[in-house]
């Protein structure tokens, strides 16, 4: 059921009398013309301006006056009924012409301009007029005399003339009204921002939401429900004067609920009378708790709807549209402080969680070494950039007793906690057994057994572990299934793959080695795939290719030079796009 249109109000509650005596007589004065305004229901707002000496005499006695009202009424209340202008004879053979004055849409008063009549009245007219209205024939066929005829011209002009300042006190009373609402309105919202700022608790701004509202709309109760979007039921979420007993009357959800629905589709909905109307869930309840008329606005935040407020009236109520703009202004407001609320929740949350995550990624950090180990005959140098504050690379260094040294590169699935977890496991695996055993392939063997009864089936790590001899002319490494490991000699580059399959996925997975001599000028380049994967704003990766070109151009320098220009060459190829995955090198160059 819509909502019934409220009374309109007067054109004189928009426009003050004296406002439009002011702007009639000047029309009059302007166009010789007489004028006067009326209402709808043709009771005069302003005396007649510019009036001729015929019609005052005529108005002299009490049948002339009744007759030129009720020919005036006449003209303004059938303009008023059909809401277009209205050319009309009064009684005494006068043409008078009446144009509506309408607010949104509501003719609320008529100006009317004329009695003049359109050809030279007869002897025989004004001897009828005075006979009627018991007036003295020769004194009014003087006035009849003086009477200035409408010309076509004339009266087309004051007709057009008549129809812009209708329209004109249309545009002014229809803008009073619009400000006079929304200073109404922003009194009422000014209140209810102030209430709701000052509630920090979610139950708090909702409690007073719906006091405020019935208090506003001089409603005997009012009620919150926010939507759960699982279920599709409206929780109660607050209420103001409803009992017990009417809350406790059962569960509602939407999809039972048509005005409910009706209203998170539509955002407001006008029930007449709750315990007659067929769309009410529980009418009996409404009946006993003395609830009729109702506004349900729904509670929509950015498009997502949160749920529906209800305003309810003791009695069968109209509610006119001031009521039902503030209602949703309310509801607007409300909507936004239970996301505000949310999100004040969810950020001190997520603030305690950011601070768990600073704390691990400090800790993850620390196990990436702080600088490269110094070597004689190695010059090494290492970059780890990670996308987000927890990463899966790292990378590591082992010094066994014997002077060899162990390099270690890995990248774990994924991102964030997860792939930081698992990559601490791998680290730690790696380290124990490499310590405990000689063989290449047996230490990925056995780390390979760990990941895979701490990990998922999804989750897995690539890694490149190798050992330099003591003179660091022999490389000894497996790559279990990561990006290989290259090698630049002489402007050529070879690319170490020997190994196997990734760690974690198969328990019984085997894995071989391979042994590298290295000659002075050798350059070793170690990187996990977010430096080759890296992407530009047009989604192109950078590529293998173009890191090959960048490591056989910078070959020549020293190693924190060749690692310095090779990430530089990322970056400038990458631009301004954002990181997506984590960047570690580690480049090693065989002196002399």
């Amino acid at each position: 059921m819509s909502e019934p249109e409220p009374p309109q109000s007067q054109l004189t509650d928009l426009i003050e009398p004296q406002t439009l005596h002011d702007i009639q007589r000047a029309f009059a004065e302007l166009t010789g013309v007489a004028t006067t305004m009326r209402d709808a229901s043709g009771a005069p707002l302003t005396a007649t301006a510019g009036e001729a000496e015929f019609c005052r005499i005529v108005q002299t006695t009490a049948p002339g006056r009744a007759a030129c009202d009720e020919c005036h009424a006449r003209t303004a209340t059938a303009a008023c009924n059909s809401g277009g202008p209205v050319r009309t004879e009064c009684h005494a053979g006068l043409t008078q012409y009446a144009a509506p004055i309408s607010i949104a849409g509501k003719p609320l008063a008529a100006i009317m301009v004329g009695d003049r009549p359109r050809t030279p009245l007869t002897d025989d007219q004004v001897r009828a007029v005075a006979r009627q209205q018991g007036l003295d024939y020769e004194h009014l066929r003087r006035a009849a005399w003086m009477l200035p005829n409408w010309s076509e011209r004339d009266m087309n002009t004051a007709i057009t003339f008549a129809q812009l300042l209708a329209n004109t006190l249309a545009r002014i009373g229809f803008q009073t009204r619009e400000i006079r609402q929304r200073v109404e309105e922003l009194s009422t919202m000014y209140r209810v921002s102030t209430l709701l700022a000052s509630a920090r608790q979610l139950d708090d701004v909702l409690s007073a939401a719906a006091r405020l509202t019935a208090e506003v709309l001089d409603a005997k109760a009012a009620g919150l429900r926010l939507l759960d979007e699982d279920t599709g039921e409206l929780r109660i979420a607050a209420v103001y004067n409803l009992s017990q007993a009417y809350l406790s009357k059962g569960p509602l959800l939407v999809r039972e609920s048509p005005i409910d629905e009706q209203a998170l589709r539509e955002q407001l909905v006008y029930v007449e009378d709750m315990p007659t109307d067929p769309r009410t869930v529980y009418p009996d309840d409404a009946r006993r708790e003395g609830i009729h008329s109702a506004l349900v606005c729904a509670l929509v935040h950015r498009g997502r709807s949160l749920g529906v407020m209800r305003v309810y009236a003791g009695a069968r109520r109209v509610f006119t549209p001031l009521e039902t703009s503030l209602l949703k202004a309310v509801a607007n407001q409300v909507a936004a402080a239970i996301v505000n609320a949310r999100m004040r929740r969810n950020a001190r949350e997520a603030e305690a969680l950011e601070r768990q995550v600073r704390l691990a990624g400090d800790v993850q950090r620390r196990m990436i070494p702080a600088e490269p180990p110094r070597r004689d005959r190695l010059d090494i140098a290492a970059i780890y950039q990670p996308s987000f504050e927890l990463g899966g690379d790292y990378y590591d260094f082992l010094e066994f007793p014997g002077g060899e040294l162990g390099i270690a590169i890995a990248d774990v699935a994924g991102k964030g906690v997860p792939a930081s977890l698992t990559m601490a496991s791998a680290r730690a695996a790696l380290r124990a057994h490499a310590r405990n055993i000689y063989h290449l392939r047996q230490i990925m063997v056995e780390v390979n057994r760990h990941l895979c009864r701490d990990t998922l089936i999804n989750e897995f790590v690539t890694a490149f572990y190798g050992v330099f001899s003591p003179d660091g002319r022999r490389l000894t490494y497996c790559n279990a299934g990561h990006e290989p490991v290259l090698l630049l000699r002489n402007g050529q580059i070879q690319s170490l793959e020997a190994g196997g399959m990734v760690l974690g996925i198969d328990p019984a997975a085997t894995y071989s080695h391979s042994v590298v001599d290295l000659r002075a000028g050798d350059v070793l380049a170690f990187l996990t795939d977010g430096v080759v994967e890296a992407m530009n704003y047009q989604g192109e990766a950078y590529g293998r290719e173009r890191f090959h070109e960048s490591l056989k151009r910078h070959g020549g320098l020293e190693a924190a030079q060749i690692a310095g220009q090779l990430i530089w060459d990322v970056r400038r190829f990458k631009g301004l796009a954002a990181q997506s995955d984590d960047l570690t090198l580690v480049v090693v160059r065989v002196k002399a």
